[in-house]
């Protein structure tokens, strides 16, 4: 029975199987569905090794589940390190005693698949259930799947410790302190994105940003995180009240050389607030997506004329200040947002009533969450949220 890219995520989540995002499903689906073809035989898959057990993140034509490696050609193939072709199971002493064997196989091939440090993680291998052999072309051309199969899995792999990577450099917790409550999220559009955002308390003052990259993937990746880093790097002189426009400023200059090799630029949203009394001031870089949303549903924009940083060297950015009084919520977004929104080109009024309509940070990110589930976004998704307890709440 042949089993789609779905199937196969519930099946490997059934299993406790690594995260199948690790590696692209769909393109290990094209090279085993092209295998299952271009050889003509009722079967072909991808298999994998983890410890004792062997799985197959793509496989047309043969059960999902892992199986014991001992019970594979696979392991054989592993062990030899070079392709391995049986004609036909049945007379070969090593393999008639495989269930897969009992159960029907009779012909197999399987070429090792070889991770960055030339070990042997897996195999791309055909099953058939009656004898035959392949020429030469034949065997080339299985090669040539292999290579391909090979690169996916590395690539996806490398791309997999990165998005770990980047994750990690995100805020570890949520910051729950009187009176208020604040958290965020950033989904990529890909293994790894160009958005980034932060947030921290010194002093009694909550420091906060939001930046996102023009594009998306490894580079935008790249340019983000030395945002955040330079960014955070104004923590302590932002806490202690320096005005956020002049930081703004130096942040930019540090990071204009590098947005200009890259051909990119960075919009930003920064603010500091004073968790006493709820005095905020914030900078806007070309952002326009951050709002502090009243307890009566009205909105209130945070938005200015400044441009994007790395649009001109010579640019400067002024500071603002509006105040988070007590049942205000502020709420910072990046464009990809608007990708999951009814009515992009006037977002408020829907981003309003999810912020007013979740009880907590945590509540709207599962919204935003879900609406990511039902409508997969074009570009990042990144929302920070701050929650200022109302009067009379407790």
């Amino acid at each position: 029975m042949d089993v789609g890219a779905d199937q196969l995520r519930d099946a490997r989540a059934a299993e406790g199987v690594a995260d199948a995002a690790d590696y692209s499903i769909e393109q290990l689906d094209r090279i085993t569905r092209i295998a299952r073809k271009l050889f003509d035989v009722p079967a072909s898959a991808i298999t994998l090794f983890d410890g004792d057990r062997a799985w197959f993140p793509s496989s047309q034509g043969i059960p999902t589940a892992p199986v014991p490696r001992r019970e594979t050609f696979c392991q054989t193939t592993q062990t030899l390190g070079d392709l391995m072709v049986v004609p036909d199971a049945r007379d070969d002493r090593r393999f008639a005693h495989l269930p897969a064997v009992r159960a029907g196989t009779v012909f197999y091939a399987g070429h090792p698949l070889t991770d960055h440090l030339g070990n042997v993680v897996g195999t791309l291998c055909l099953f058939d259930d009656r004898p035959r052999s392949l020429d030469q072309e034949q065997l080339a051309d299985l090669a040539d799947l292999a290579s391909w199969a090979r690169h996916e899995l590395v690539s996806s792999s490398e791309m997999g410790r990165a998005r770990e990577v980047q994750t990690s450099l995100l805020p570890a917790a949520p910051i729950t302190t009187e009176g208020w409550q604040v958290d965020g999220m950033c989904v990529p559009a890909l293994a790894v994105g160009g958005d980034c955002f932060d947030y921290g308390v010194g002093g009694g003052v909550l420091h906060l940003g939001v930046g996102d990259v023009m594009g998306k993937g490894t580079s935008a990746a790249l340019l983000g995180a030395g945002a955040r880093a330079a960014i955070r790097a104004t923590h302590a002189a932002v806490t202690a009240g320096a005005d956020l426009g002049v930081t703004a400023t130096q942040v930019a200059r540090s990071l204009t050389p590098d947005l200009e090799r890259a051909g990119a630029f960075l919009t930003v949203f920064e603010a500091a607030i004073d968790l006493d009394d709820g005095y905020a001031r914030w900078v806007d870089a070309g952002s326009g997506l951050a709002a502090v949303v009243r307890p009566d549903g009205g909105v209130e924009p945070l938005t200015g004329e400044d441009r994007p940083f790395g649009v001109l060297p010579d640019d400067h950015w002024s500071e603002h200040t509006t105040t988070i009084a007590p049942g205000d919520r502020l709420v910072v977004l990046s464009d990809g947002v608007l990708d999951l929104l009814d009515a992009p080109e006037t977002p408020w009024p829907e981003v309003a009533a999810m912020v007013s309509g979740s009880a907590s940070p945590a509540d709207l990110l599962a919204t935003v969450a879900g609406l990511v589930r039902g409508r997969p976004p074009l570009d990042d998704v990144t929302v920070l949220a701050v929650y200022r307890e109302a009067v009379g709440a407790r």
